[in-house]
């Protein structure tokens, strides 16, 4: 007898405890049917910007592999770089860096590159 009362006990415990975590929540009582929203269809939603992916750059990983998909601030230091490099590769790669690049702090970055090629025409 001594040990009924605890394990009964434990046992509406455990039930009672298990109805409370996973019964299905209902609405509160002063919410009428009509006043949930209904759900849009899929055709009408428009995808947030937030999760709308950024069209992919191949000119960073054509300049190194480990910078494919690389932020703004990581392009405008490779497009420093080939600032630096002479030879005619790095001129075509800046042209196609500047027919690609949206963000337009890298695109000032790449122009200044394109303007020392040209200064040292390479």
């Amino acid at each position: 007898m001594t040990l009924g009362v605890p394990v009964v006990c434990f046992v509406l415990f455990l039930a009672l405890s298990s109805i409370a975590i996973f019964a299905p929540r209902r609405l509160p009582g002063s919410a009428a049917p009509a006043e949930i929203p209904a759900f849009a269809r899929l055709a009408a939603l428009k995808p947030i910007a937030a999760i709308r992916p950024e069209p992919a750059l191949s000119w960073p990983a054509r300049l190194d592999p480990r910078a494919d998909g690389a932020d703004p601030v990581v392009r405008r230091a490779l497009a420093a770089e080939l600032a630096a490099c002479r030879g005619r590769w790095a001129r075509d790669l800046v042209v196609v860096a500047l027919a690609e690049e949206l963000d337009p702090a890298v695109s000032a970055e790449l122009a200044a590159a394109r303007a020392t090629h040209e200064s040292y025409g390479a």
